[in-house]
C-alpha cells in the first residue's frame, strides 16, 4: 500500500522483548482471525510467497515498480530488524493446512529519531477487511511508545485507498506531491488505538 523504498514490509501494546509473542489479532470474518507478531528472518519464505501471489497493482503500490520477487539473501537481510531504529509487524493467517503471511507494516527511523518512514502492505486476498487500519493503528501505538512523533509515507497517487486511510487515521496529516509521488507527513499527537482487542488483554 505504501513504500519505504527499501523492501517488503510488527506493534506492541505489550512487551517488545520477544519476537515470538502474539501482539494482536483482528477477525476478518466469522471464521477467520489474523494474528500479529514481529517479523523474523525465517519468515522469508512466507513473505516471498506473498509477493509471488500478489497482484501487479499491489506490487506496484509497495515497491513503486513491478518485480517478480526479491532474492532470498536480500530478503533475509531486510527481515533482520534493528529494533533500536525500526519495527516490522506481520499478520499471520491459517489457510487450511498451511500458514500465510497476509499483511505487514514497518517503520524505520531516519536521521531524526522522532520521525519514521512507514510502509504498509495487505495482500489482495484480504484487502478491504480492516487490516490496513489495524496495522496502522498498532504501528502508531508502538512507534509512539518508542519516541516517534511523526510518520512519513511515500504513496503513489493511484493508491487512493491508502491516501484516504491516512487522512482518516491522522486528521492533522499533510499531503503534497514530490515529483510523481505523494509525500505524507502525519504527526502522532493523538495515538490511534487498535479497534480489535490485542491478545492477552
Amino acid at each position: 500500500m505504501t513504500s519505504d523504498r527499501e523492501g517488503p514490509a510488527s506493534p506492541a501494546p505489550q512487551s517488545m522483548e520477544t519476537d515470538d509473542e502474539w501482539i494482536g489479532e483482528h477477525r476478518i470474518d466469522e471464521t477467520t482471525t489474523v494474528r500479529f507478531r514481529h517479523v523474523r528472518p525465517d519468515d522469508a519464505e512466507l513473505i516471498a510467497e506473498a509477493i509471488r501471489t500478489a497482484s501487479p497493482e499491489t506490487i506496484l503500490h509497495r515497491f513503486f515498480t513491478l518485480i517478480d520477487g526479491v532474492p532470498p539473501r536480500r530478503l533475509r537481510g531486510m527481515l533482520t530488524i534493528d529494533r533500536s531504529r525500526e519495527a516490522c509487524i506481520v499478520g499471520v493467517m491459517g489457510d487450511g493446512d498451511r500458514t500465510r503471511i497476509v499483511c505487514g507494516a514497518r517503520y524505520i527511523r531516519g536521521e531524526s529519531p522522532d520521525r519514521a518512514e512507514i510502509a504498509v502492505t495487505v495482500h489482495d486476498d484480504v484487502q478491504h477487511r480492516g487490516l490496513g487500519t489495524f496495522l496502522l493503528r498498532t504501528l502508531s501505538d508502538l512507534a509512539h511508545r518508542e519516541g516517534v512523533r511523526e510518520f512519513e509515507a511515500w504513496v503513489l497517487p493511484s493508491n487512493v485507498a491508502m491516501l484516504e486511510l491516512l487522512r482518516k487515521l491522522f486528521p492533522d496529516q499533510q499531503q503534497h506531491f514530490e515529483g510523481e509521488v505523494v509525500r505524507v507527513t502525519a504527526p502522532l499527537n493523538q495515538n490511534p488505538a487498535p479497534e480489535s482487542r490485542p491478545s492477552g488483554q
